[in-house]
């Protein structure tokens, strides 16, 4: 999968991003901060960190070259950052190394949660597990990319927070999603402040703001790619990747989706009806619809549980089911699930139903989108683009906040609300990953409805 980042959006808002920093890194990590677009403020001092903590679009706390007040102002920014809600980055330089070292993670993750964790395979090991290794670099040469993957989702399963595994592998995790960037090299770790520079960039996409997923991508992405470019070249100076990033506008690269076991396809048109259709619903998954939704509010449990077998029985082998609006027959009949804004929270419905099912959710603005995809939601509905007769409250929302939310996140928004196949061309030259439809396919006779859902396609294709 394909992932992209414009630097524009960063460097025209130039955030401020609060640093507590490693001593031994913390010229070129501001240097490498100020040349991505946004604003370092490298302030330790225990007595001024909750000043600026709470001016800040972003914290992040780095544990290398401790001394007492250091341990003391990363306290302090912690706490301000919880109380304001500022997103927060954990670098755990060195953990296991000193005594001192392992009592500040462990006040930090008792009392803190994390946006993102990024540390090498040793410091997270330690994390969860509490095996010591001296030094900070990470020695991975005989680990495995399962090894990475393991770990990256045992420290997300304790911690709650997206956890970044860095080194010979890069492996990212939330709740929901396990994600591979390519490209290690085993110089990489020749590279002084590599890590640092990472967890410090991520802090910076968060604050732009960005989904904890799509940062950590984002920043494993340029680095590694930076830095191969710069070991070509006969170098293993951070500088040289300094030098290298001014230059450049845009970020892209491939990601590897290692889970969940659902892969969306691109692009995908979504049909939701209340299941009273059920040749409509079969000839349109006939004719290429890869997901509908089962959208019933009135039915009671008995009879929704008979719809959810004939349907799934009907169209399991060519189309995605999603049940809307009830996490207990979710659970009971092993579907996908889709809450709205005032449905159960997002990270109830994961708690319940595992790391793996599709669980989808709906967002109007980019905030709400990030919220969504921080809490472990596999796609979203945004909208509505027209007036509809399901939703007649439904606000409206136009392409440039869709992009927004798409630009934001990792996950697929998929475009929802009146959209038929006349007003098709306002998505034209858009990227989307395919469209949510409701009247615009079941609305038609059913004799129409294959034909429809084939233009609809054609259409989203061309």
């Amino acid at each position: 999968m394909k992932i992209k980042c414009n630097l524009k959006k960063l460097r025209d808002k130039a955030p401020l991003i609060h640093i507590i920093s490693n001593g031994v890194t913390r010229g070129r990590v501001a240097d490498f901060v100020l040349s991505i677009g946004a604003s370092p403020m490298m302030a330790e001092y225990s007595k001024e960190v909750s000043e600026i903590t709470k001016k800040a679009s972003a914290l992040v706390l780095n544990m290398g070259m401790l001394n007492e007040d250091k341990i003391e102002a990363i306290k302090i920014a912690g706490k301000t950052a919880k109380k304001n809600n500022i997103p927060t980055v954990l670098d755990p330089v060195g953990v296991a190394s000193s005594k001192i070292r392992r009592d500040l993670a462990k006040y930090l993750l008792d009392n803190f949660k994390f946006n993102v964790i990024r540390g090498n395979f040793n410091e997270i090991n330690y994390l969860v597990g509490g095996q010591a290794f001296a030094g900070i670099d990470s020695r991975d040469k005989n680990l495995s990319e399962e090894d990475f993957k393991e770990l990256a989702v045992k420290m997300n399963e304790k911690s709650g927070a997206t956890v970044v595994v860095s080194g010979k592998y890069e492996v990212i995790a939330n709740s929901h999603m396990l994600i591979s960037i390519p490209g290690g090299h085993d110089d990489f770790r020749k590279i002084s402040g590599l890590g640092d520079m990472e967890s410090a960039m991520i802090g910076s996409l968060l604050a732009t703001p960005m989904s904890n997923l799509k940062a950590c991508a984002i920043s494993a992405i340029f680095l590694r790619q930076l830095a191969r470019e710069v070991i070509a070249d006969g170098s293993i100076k951070a500088q040289d990747i300094i030098s290298k990033v001014q230059k450049l506008e845009e970020i892209s690269g491939e990601i590897e989706i290692l889970s969940p076991s659902y892969k969306f396809k691109k692009p995908s048109l979504y049909g939701i009806s209340d299941g009273n259709d059920l040749m409509k619903i079969k000839n349109a998954a006939r004719a290429g619809m890869k997901i509908y939704q089962l959208r019933d509010k009135i039915s009671d449990e008995a009879l929704l549980g008979e719809k959810i077998l004939k349907i799934k029985k009907e169209i399991e082998e060519d189309c995605l089911f999603i049940l809307n609006d009830n996490l207990k027959l979710a659970k009971e009949y092993k579907t996908s699930l889709h809450l709205g804004q005032d449905d159960e929270e997002i990270s109830l419905a994961r708690r319940i139903l595992g790391r793996d099912p599709i669980i989808g959710a709906t967002a109007k603005t980019s905030e709400l989108a990030i919220e969504a995809e921080n809490m472990g939601a596999s796609y979203l509905g945004s909208g509505a683009f027209f007036e509809t007769e399901t939703k007649r409250d439904a606000s409206m929302i136009n392409l440039e906040i869709y992009e927004e939310i798409r630009d934001s996140i990792l996950i697929p928004a998929f475009p929802i609300g009146g959209i038929n196949l006349e007003n098709l061309d306002l998505f034209k030259g858009v990227e989307i990953p395919g469209l949510c439809m409701s009247s615009g396919i079941f609305s038609l006779d059913e004799n129409e409805v294959e034909k429809n859902v084939r233009e609809i396609i054609n259409k989203l294709n061309n």
